[in-house]
């Protein structure tokens, strides 16, 4: 493992920490903040400062083609997608068990593998129908409103998925990381501000929110959007889609323990159970990656 494969693991989990931490953060939030309002306010900062930080020069801007700003587009369309399930959800369910559930896309990678005609490895296989014990055994219907926030996670862990995977194919085309990352910034803040805006939504400005819910804002734009995904972008140049995924097995570990430390959360038997058997699944499609690089794009190597 040479050093830029080692140093963008070591990035990477550091900013799967910062992630696993915002899941009590967004717990409290939600308490004076709309999903839509809290989503358009943490990228709208993410945006702003990549934009100031790097953006101001007309040299930046230089070269955007059409496929670099398609590739952002899309992206950022699918983040927006992602980060507004998931917050939803935890509306409904707990930070811990929100965390464990994001932590499906981990083993939803191996199956976009196979649906783009890469065939995936035995072992990841079997991590996937483990996953979906575990998933079965997280989804336990005893508290009103579960399965609502459980089914809105999920297809939080399936845009998540899809995005890192099309991350991957742009990265390892593109050159100007911290433009395409500002590009989806700026997709999502621009998507969640049209929700906010349409009637009966949130609005752009929470007066009433609290100064936690602003702290929330804050850290999520600087530590967990803009340095986060500036991170996930530059990391794809040395690490598989898999590979990376793998490493954000950890997310919902953190997000428990946080969860149980800071905001006194604990959950039943069957759900840290569950929350287990998918960690398990989660490393069992690590013991299955090999490392190294093919892209998911890229073409199946002949068997002759």
């Amino acid at each position: 493992m040479d050093y830029r494969h080692r140093s963008a693991r070591i990035a990477l989990l550091g900013v799967t920490a910062i992630w696993g931490v915002t899941f009590s953060l967004n717990q409290v939030a939600l308490h004076s903040i709309g999903a839509v309002t809290l989503t358009f306010l943490r990228f709208l900062v993410a945006s702003v400062l990549l934009c100031v930080v790097f953006g101001l020069r007309r040299s930046f801007w230089r070269g955007l083609g059409r496929g670099e700003l398609t590739g952002g587009l899309v992206t950022g369309a699918l983040l927006f997608g992602a980060y507004l399930t998931q917050t939803e959800g935890q509306r409904y369910i707990s930070a811990s068990l929100a965390g464990f559930l994001t932590g499906l896309s981990v083993v939803l990678v191996p199956i976009i593998f196979l649906a783009l005609g890469r065939r995936p490895a035995k072992l990841q296989l079997a991590a996937t129908i483990i996953a979906v014990f575990g998933l079965y055994l997280l989804a336990s219907p005893q508290a009103h409103g579960r399965l609502l926030g459980v089914a809105l996670v999920v297809g939080c862990a399936i845009l998540f998925a899809l995005q890192l995977v099309v991350v991957e194919h742009y990265s390892n085309t593109m050159v100007a990381i911290i433009r395409f990352t500002i590009l989806q910034m700026a997709t999502v803040t621009v998507l969640a501000g049209v929700v906010a805006l349409r009637p009966g939504g949130s609005g752009l400005i929470p007066l009433h929110a609290s100064s936690e819910a602003w702290a929330t804002v804050v850290i999520n734009g600087i530590g967990a959007s803009a340095l986060g995904f500036l991170i996930q972008t530059w990391s794809l140049r040395w690490l598989s889609s898999i590979e990376v995924s793998v490493l954000y097995s950890f997310e919902p570990v953190f997000a428990a323990v946080i969860a149980f430390v800071a905001l006194h959360q604990s959950e039943s038997i069957r759900v840290w159970i569950g929350g287990m058997v998918v960690v398990a699944a989660m490393v069992l499609v690590s013991i299955a990656t090999p490392s190294g690089k093919p892209g998911l794009f890229d073409p199946q190597e002949s068997s002759t």
